[in-house]
């Protein structure tokens, strides 16, 4: 096998042909230039996939970091009290050190793999932490010396308060410092990390991490770092924050690792997939290799073949390719796109051209030709929507929020039936969005014949029924992040319910005041909502033909969890307008007298 042979059809057009010459014949790797970086670039696996030649030949060739997946976690190695077996663990740490790469130690302790015998125990308190104890210290003295990181404690927080779990319940929270005391105890060379996914910027859950992290520092528990996990979705990466958060770390002298990386999307592989997907590994790397504090970069898993995501258990896309090779073993863009920073930081000559690596990070600049305004009734107060591009919102037309449609008249109205889910949580929506010399206001008119109320707390209102609304008045369309002036709103069903308390969340909506009216109705619910022009973080000043950024989401719910999603801008055809407004369509503002 060619050591970098290139098959996928987006470099072949994005690198001249003296690029893909020299891709191929090269002798490099991955951990050749992570380790002149100073950092491990690393890769999760299983037992099983070490008896596939060209899988144990890439792990062993391109990294220099090996984090069993699941074989070193509890329930995989004990079956009752004292017994253990260690065949599988031991067969991965011997491939390691034969291949001269670091271990990370995957996991101790995780809610979600502890054996029967713990989880139905019944065990007092004092019984409970001699367990906790007896395992930790048993498996970190095996192996003493030879595996130089643990995930101590696994996901031990759901959103910003601890997850229930049964050393919570019998122990109680001082478990998990306990944890980190055991571990330091059996091995007081292993380097202790705590584990996380959803925390890699700056939200509400990173915070709780970072105060446990901050106390423990103060305190001298033995921790050492912080592992994010990193498994994002296409686009939806806000770079700034997680750097902010990593930075924020350092601060404290404790490690960062992106220990789980890798990149879904919805839908079939193409080549702006994979483009887009290269460019998300490019910044993320970017984002450790800026940081002294950071470490390591782990991707979960080798070829595409073997993801977890292809799993209808915890994915929604079984051909979805999130690695850096694909499933006959082939480079990907994304390897070239981390190759290549990896190269350049420290003065080699990458393999990718100039020309070629801009092509994979710069989006290619496409102009929106609206074409002319049509009107499909004379009577509109607006012209016709250019269907996920863009919405003409009539001027002078003052609504009064009732669940009353009476006043939007002749305002044009889209509906909206299609997006990323298209399960039984709802049918379609209708929506309009009108001006007055105050206001904006938004209706969406949702069909569902069952619709959910209560399910979830504000805190998770996308998981149940729900319309959003975004806006980007910044007057920058091409913004791909959050900043002043930019605005997702989403609106509970619920509300219909109790009138008197809104509910509503999304991406700085708290910078914004939002006026709500909800109504149920015999096809489903009705939300009427308007936020003022005039704000602490804009001055909407509406003049014909005059732009915002805009976007509109339907959330869907059965009864356990979103199972429907309908977008209304062609842009978001991965329901990431939540972190990228670039992916807005158009809210163009029509005079009616004209």
């Amino acid at each position: 096998m060619k050591r970098l042979l290139l098959v996928f059809t987006l470099l072949i057009l994005v690198l001249p042909m003296t690029d893909m010459t020299e891709a191929q014949d090269t002798a490099v790797s991955l951990r050749e230039f992570a380790a002149q970086n100073n950092i491990y670039i690393g890769a999760a696996a299983w037992t099983q996939h070490l008896d596939v030649p060209e899988h144990s030949e890439i792990l062993g060739r391109e990294f220099n970091m090996l984090t069993p997946e699941h074989e070193a976690k509890f329930c995989m190695i004990s079956s009752a009290r004292g017994e253990y077996d260690f065949g599988r663990v031991d067969e991965l740490v011997e491939f390691a050190e034969a291949h001269d790469m670091a271990i990370h130690g995957h996991t101790l302790i995780w809610h979600s793999c502890s054996p029967d015998w713990v989880e139905n125990g019944n065990f007092t308190r004092d019984e409970a932490i001699e367990v906790l104890k007896e395992h930790i210290t048993t498996v970190v003295s095996r192996y003493k010396g030879r595996i130089k990181y643990w995930d101590v404690v696994n996901e031990v927080f759901d959103g910003a308060e601890l997850r229930d779990t049964v050393w919570l319940r019998t122990i109680g929270p001082e478990y998990i410092e306990m944890a980190y005391q055991f571990a330091h105890e059996a091995d007081p060379d292993a380097l202790l990390l705590y584990n996380d996914y959803g925390a890699e910027g700056i939200n509400d859950k990173s915070d709780a991490i970072y105060a446990m992290a901050q106390d423990f520092v103060n305190r001298g528990i033995p921790l050492n770092g912080i592992g994010l996990q990193s498994h994002f979705d296409l686009g939806g990466i806000n770079f700034a924050s997680i750097a902010e958060n990593v930075a924020r770390i350092g601060e404290l002298g404790l490690e960062v690792q992106f220990t789980e990386v890798d990149i879904k999307y919805l839908g079939d592989t193409d080549e702006d997939i994979l483009r887009r997907q290269a460019r998300d590994y490019y910044h993320l790397m970017e984002v450790c290799l800026d940081a002294d504090n950071c470490t390591a970069f782990i991707v979960w898993g080798v070829s595409d073949q073997f993801t977890w995501l292809r799993s209808p258990d915890y994915f929604n896309n079984p051909t979805v390719q999130p690695l850096l090779f694909s499933d006959d073993y082939q480079a990907k863009p994304a390897y070239f796109a981390l190759m290549d920073i990896l190269m350049r930081r420290v003065g080699a000559t990458s393999i990718l051209s100039d020309d070629a690596i801009a092509a994979i990070l710069n989006d290619p600049v496409a102009e929106v030709a609206l074409p002319d305004a049509t009107f499909t009734d004379p009577n509109q107060l607006a012209p016709d929507s250019v269907p996920g591009v863009a919405y003409y919102a009539p001027m002078g037309v003052t609504i009064t929020l009732d669940g009353d449609l009476s006043d939007w008249g002749n305002v044009p109205r889209v509906t909206v039936d299609k997006g990323t889910l298209d399960g039984p949580g709802a049918e379609s929506y209708e929506f309009a969005v009108a001006v007055d010399d105050t206001n904006l206001y938004f209706m969406a008119n949702v069909t569902d014949p069952n619709v959910m109320f209560g399910e979830f707390g504000a805190g998770d209102w996308y998981q149940t029924d729900s319309v959003e609304f975004y806006i980007n008045a910044t007057g920058n369309l091409a913004a791909a992040s959050y900043e002043p002036g930019v605005v997702q709103i989403g609106i509970l069903a619920e509300n219909a319910t109790q009138p008197a308390a809104p509910l509503y969340g999304g991406g700085s909506s708290d910078t914004i005041t939002v006026s709500i009216a909800a109504v149920e109705t015999e096809t489903g619910y009705i939300i009427e909502a308007s936020v003022p022009l005039v704000s602490d973080i804009w001055n909407i000043t509406p003049e014909h033909m005059g732009v915002l950024g805009f976007q509109t989401h339907l959330n869907g719910s059965s009864g356990s969890g979103r199972d429907a999603k309908f977008i209304w801008s062609a842009a978001d055809t991965q329901d990431q307008s939540w972190t990228n407004p670039s992916l807005f369509g158009q809210l163009i503002f029509w005079d009616k007298n004209q």
